[in-house]
């Protein structure tokens, strides 16, 4: 029992790494956020990434300052698409990996728990953004800046999340 959780815990640890790491490099390699300005915080809780904003770093808590200091790098918001989408696509991405990983490996148990951190985790993140832009009155996470600035992006996004993740759960849950 015990080494279930701990599967399963290290399992989540690296689908919500994966994801971050899915803006971080669309941060830098696509946006062209310079390395200095743009890091990985991956010890708090929840993790995110921050973007420099002169002598202060900005964290997706405060959305709104999150995204002006990102027009900063990218000022006609031509890859804001991308930025926001990049982590729960690279999360698909690296659960699919990691079911593979299992499976190949006859570690049923890694795939599952790679399958449902990840549902979990975008569960989550959906509805605490729908609750904050719906207490706040203006976007606070991936999925509600993803709708403000392109509805048929986050329907895209949506379901290139959730039909991997509804096979893979069919098969492996």
């Amino acid at each position: 029992m015990l080494s279930g959780l701990a599967i399963f815990f290290t399992v989540s640890v690296c689908v919500m790494s994966i994801h971050k790491l899915g803006h971080y490099l669309v941060g830098r390699w696509v946006v062209g956020v310079p390395a200095a300005e743009i890091r990985l915080v991956l010890t708090n809780v929840p993790q995110y990434v921050a973007l420099r904003d002169g002598e202060q770093w900005t964290t997706p808590i405060a959305f709104a300052d999150y995204l002006g200091t990102y027009a900063r790098y990218d000022p006609e918001s031509r890859h804001l698409v991308a930025f926001l989408a990049a982590g729960e696509l690279t999360q698909t991405a690296g659960v699919v990996g990691i079911v593979v990983v299992g499976v190949l490996a006859d570690l049923t148990i890694v795939a599952q728990s790679a399958i449902l951190a990840s549902l979990l985790l975008t569960g989550y993140h959906l509805f605490s953004d729908l609750g904050l832009m719906l207490h706040l009155g203006q976007p606070s996470g991936d999925f509600s800046g993803l709708w403000t600035h392109s509805p048929r992006s986050a329907l895209t996004v949506l379901l290139l999340f959730a039909v991997p993740h509804g096979l893979l759960y069919a098969v492996f849950i």
